[in-house]
């Protein structure tokens, strides 16, 4: 399933979903800050997954994803402003 991509707070979220084993849909998201130059992207990447639980469609298993991956982006933000 492809990507689905939104800009959150200077920073771009990709969402899949995909299919897990009990025929539920899980998400992996990967965060990347939108200024950073293309060597500096690599390193301040965030990729993550949720493999446990399961969502009963792809589109509520991306929404999670959105959900979870902004509030990264929050944290990441707060532990910048420190």
């Amino acid at each position: 399933m492809n990507a689905q991509k939104q800009d959150y707070r200077g920073y771009t979220i990709a969402v899949t979903a995909a299919k897990d084993h009990d025929d539920l849909w899980d998400f992996e998201y990967h965060i990347a800050k939108d200024d950073a130059t293309v060597a500096l992207k690599r390193s301040a990447d965030v990729t993550r997954s949720q493999t446990m639980g399961g969502h009963a469609t792809p589109d509520v298993a991306r929404l999670a994803g959105w959900e979870v991956a902004k509030t990264e982006v929050d944290n990441l933000l707060a532990l910048d402003e420190k």
